[in-house]
């Protein structure tokens, strides 16, 4: 039997109990240490801790937590095969993640072991047992949480704090906790702080004139008091203009502000109460300032209501040929207030010298329906098409052929090792050691055997059937003329929705436009549900691509395709006529010789 590679998990809920000087943590860690070398003891080379995973101040309710889940990894990677805890309720007090970490293991070849609950979770007496200490941890995480909460919220009635820092204005009461005094100093800076919002009628106008002032923040974590620079933004300023603390009243249950109390208990509604300190601020003067922020709040309301919605057809779909990377629509003014729309990198690439320039989205967007008019009024259009699906198909199927056929005798070679080792192993005498060699060699080629089966499966040595081809172009032809039919009464995000249904890709270099369709619905319709499929999917057979590239119109190209004019909206030196190709499959080998010397689509699937 191989030696255990364990991981030893050990975990506690509290800051507090982190530290306590040899306290649970070490003790866990003591504990597991002498529990493996009694095992050891036992059962020469039972197992090795490969790690001590120690999670600090976490509960076990949730499986949000970043040490389990380091742990879960390793489980992942064979890393560790053995879990090993000092209790349950260390590694979960949650039925259902517990239901998930089991069945996690039995994935991986992996286990867990408790020291003080070792059932035998083979048996269905044992699997009950350890539920039912699972759930009774759960109970138990459950009663204290709520036990904690009305306690909370019963000190909130009477107006104190349940813990946090002191806002700013007030100090932490020296001896009474819950208890908030004011500073004078900090409570003259808040008064003045309310002066110029009121007096500058904004808060961006305020925050700036605080920061031109030097009034700054109070820094209350240890993060913003080695922070000398903090300044005021506008959400820290909204804050402190909201805080009720300022007029001697106490929020309660303020997550729970804009939830229906209809679904609450009793302890989780929302109410403001007298708080146990006094207030610092006329409320007369609050209450103009939250007037004030309503008032700003509902203007600008109304101006994104108001606000033209800017739908870009092309999100979703369309990718650079240069970097793979997604472009997304975006909008911006120019200095004449001049509303200008494009399609650019949702996040600049790092490490790329060269950034293509931003591309105009209306003469791109008319770029892609000319495209798809043009599609439908060019005679013989879909006939050239089923004709090029057809020559890609017959061109696949003799690489297919042979690798089906090398697959084939690879197959027959790695049967013929499994019978000699089967053969052998029958008429010699082996030893022990001889034996696990060769069961270590069994296990390997049927492994390999049952790979090369699936691999096998996957390919068709003959050529597909030539009526699939005709449906397959019809198809195309038809999505084209549904989404053309109805685009001129559809609304711009129903434009986006029929584009999205008609074209799986748009990929754009600098002297292409390439526009990639869907071939069946089934293929369409899962993608949609999932998410949209880019430039680096691995199926290319359920798709045909078109391409508009930048060369000189030679006879031989007019007999062989259909011929359209433009230019890519890429930048202003494009040249004004372009060629329309048509290529099928993931085979196909593109060499487009470009104006200049350098050479674009070598080699890529389209």
């Amino acid at each position: 039997m191989k030696s255990l590679k364990i991981g030893a998990y050990i975990r506690v809920s509290t800051e507090d109990q982190v530290n306590v000087f040899e306290g649970s943590l070490d003790s866990q860690k003591y504990r597991i240490n002498e529990f493996v070398q009694y095992k050891n003891r036992q059962q020469a080379d039972w197992g090795n801790i490969v790690e001590f995973y120690v999670e600090e101040g976490i509960s076990a309710g949730t499986t949000n937590r970043p040490v389990y889940q380091k742990l879960m990894a390793d489980v992942r990677k064979g890393k560790i095969n053995l879990i090993l805890v000092s209790d349950l309720t260390r590694l979960s007090r949650n039925l259902m993640d517990f239901c998930s970490l089991i069945n996690e293991l039995e994935k991986h070849h992996a286990s867990y072991l408790s020291m003080k609950e070792q059932f035998d979770t083979s048996t269905p007496i044992g699997r009950m047992l350890v539920y039912i200490i699972i759930i009774l941890g759960q109970f138990e995480r459950e009663q204290t949480s709520e036990r904690v909460a009305v306690n909370c919220h019963s000190r909130a009635l009477r107006g104190l704090v349940n813990g946090g820092p002191a806002p700013m204005g007030y100090d932490k009461h020296p001896d009474k906790k819950g208890l908030l005094v004011i500073n004078e100093a900090e409570a003259l800076i808040v008064q003045k702080i309310f002066q110029i919002f009121l007096e500058e009628g904004s808060r961006s106008k305020a925050v700036g004139k605080l920061n031109e002032l030097g009034i700054r923040p109070k820094r209350t974590s240890s993060k913003q008091k080695n922070n000398q620079n903090q300044i005021w933004n506008y959400q820290s300023l909204g804050s402190l203009i909201e805080n009720v603390a300022y007029i001697g009243k106490r929020e309660v249950n303020k997550i729970y502000k804009d939830e229906d109390p209809s679904h609450l208990k009793p302890w989780q509604k929302y109410q403001i109460v007298n708080a146990a300190w006094p207030a610092i601020l006329d409320e007369k003067i609050f209450f103009d300032a939250q007037s004030l922020l309503e008032e700003a709040s509902l203007k600008e309301r109304t101006r994104m209501s108001k606000k033209e919605k800017r739908i870009f057809l092309l999100t979703s779909i369309l990718t650079c040929g240069i970097t793979g990377l997604p472009l997304v629509g975006q909008a911006g003014h120019g200095s004449s207030g001049t509303i200008h729309r494009y399609y650019h990198y949702s996040r600049r690439p790092k490490d790329l010298k060269v950034v293509r320039p931003r591309l105009n989205a209306d003469e791109l967007e008319q770029k892609v329906i000319s495209e798809l008019r043009s599609a439908l009024v060019t005679q013989g259009y879909f006939d050239d098409l089923e004709k090029t699906l057809k020559s890609q198909s017959d061109s696949n199927s003799k690489g297919g052929a042979a690798e089906f056929e090398r697959a084939q005798k690879e197959l027959k070679d790695i049967q013929n090792r499994i019978s000699s080792i089967w053969t052998n192993q029958s008429r010699m005498q082996l030893s022990e050691d001889a034996l696990k060699l060769a069961s270590d060699e069994l296990n390997r080629l049927a492994k390999q055997k049952q790979d090369l089966e699936k691999y096998l499966s996957t390919l068709d040595p003959k050529a597909s059937d030539p009526f699939v081809f005709k449906e397959q172009s019809l198809f195309v032809e038809n999505q084209i003329r549904w989404c053309m039919q109805g685009w001129a009464k559809a609304t711009p995000a129903m434009r986006k929705r029929l584009l999205r249904r008609t074209i799986k890709e748009i990929v754009v270099t600098q002297t292409e436009l390439l526009i990639t369709f869907w071939t069946n619905s089934e293929d369409r319709d899962f993608s949609l549900k999932v998410e949209p499929q880019g430039e680096n999917s691995n199926d290319k057979s359920n798709i045909i691509s078109f391409g508009r590239r930048k060369r000189p119109s030679t006879p031989a190209d007019d007999r062989r395709r259909a011929t359209s004019s433009g230019t890519i909206p890429d930048s202003a030196a494009e040249a004004a006529n372009s060629i329309f190709k048509c290529a099928v499959g993931e085979n196909q080998n593109l060499s487009i010789q470009s104006s200049g010397n350098d050479k674009i689509g070598r080699g890529r699937g389209t």
